[in-house]
């Protein structure tokens, strides 16, 4: 054999380990894509799950207007239009609130709902 075959044996074989690396590569790209995929479609059904639950409570309590708006969750993504349901109902209370005399023993209620306005504010804001 002489250098130069031995050469292009070298040749091949360096060739023919990157192929099966490239082709590992590949196929675990693959399979994590397809994870994420599952990932996702399982995330997906949870948040089709906290959805329903939610619409099931609030049929009793809450007009039709907001649960059109908690339906419409299920096909939309993220939390924006849920953050600003929160804050207007929490600011609709706030200036019921004002009416309301406070006892002067404890902290006026309209403290507590503004309190409450600014956390779910800043929890939102946050995801």
């Amino acid at each position: 054999m002489t250098e130069e075959e031995s050469g292009i044996d070298e040749l091949m074989r360096l060739s023919q380990q990157f192929t099966r690396q490239q082709e590992d590569h590949e196929e675990q790209e693959r399979q994590r894509r397809e994870q994420g995929k599952k990932v996702q479609g399982v995330l997906q059904g949870l948040r089709d799950l906290k959805v329903s639950m939610a619409l099931q409570q609030l049929q009793t309590l809450a007009p039709p207007e907001i649960i059109d708006k908690v339906e419409a969750l299920k096909i939309t993504s993220g939390t924006e239009d849920l953050r600003k349901m929160i804050s207007g109902i929490a600011d609709s209370l706030e200036k019921r609130l004002e009416s309301i005399p406070a006892d002067n023993d404890e902290p006026p209620v309209v403290d507590a709902m503004r309190t409450l306005n600014i956390l779910m504010d800043l929890y939102f804001s946050l995801q």
